[in-house]
């Protein structure tokens, strides 16, 4: 059984010559599976986000003639409210190209936008539902 709901960090320095204070090799795998699964947790968290901003654009393109569409663009944010977040969510799926796929998704977001929610989604459904 996997420990989700409390992590426990010990009061005292880890400088701290203390023999009671030294973590057992279970002590030290338990610290490290908690910090990987919260780590696992953010970056799930990151493509989510960034799914549903895509979501969004989408949306609102979808209510938008062709001429309009050819006329849209998207600033730095990408749809959503923080330029970092989705710019990393997309790096980490997308890496040396990742440039190529911000700047393609703000300068025609009708071709771009479709191509990167569904890549994004098949990874993160992926990371989510490992096999």
């Amino acid at each position: 059984v996997l420990n989700d709901t409390w992590v426990s960090f010990p009061s005292w320095s880890e400088d701290s010559t203390f023999v009671s204070s030294k973590k057992t090799q279970y002590e030290e795998h338990i610290y490290r599976c908690e910090d990987e699964r919260f780590e696992m947790d953010v970056v799930l968290e990151t493509n989510l986000a960034t799914i549903r901003a895509l979501e969004t654009v989408q949306r609102r393109m979808s209510r938008m003639s062709a001429e309009e569409q050819l006329r849209f663009r998207l600033d730095n944010t990408m749809g959503g409210c923080s330029e970092v977040i989705h710019r990393k969510a997309i790096q980490r799926i997308y890496g040396d190209k990742a440039l190529d796929i911000i700047d393609g998704l703000k300068k025609s977001p009708a071709v771009c936008v479709p191509i990167v929610l569904k890549r994004s989604v098949t990874t993160t459904t992926a990371a989510m539902h490992p096999m």
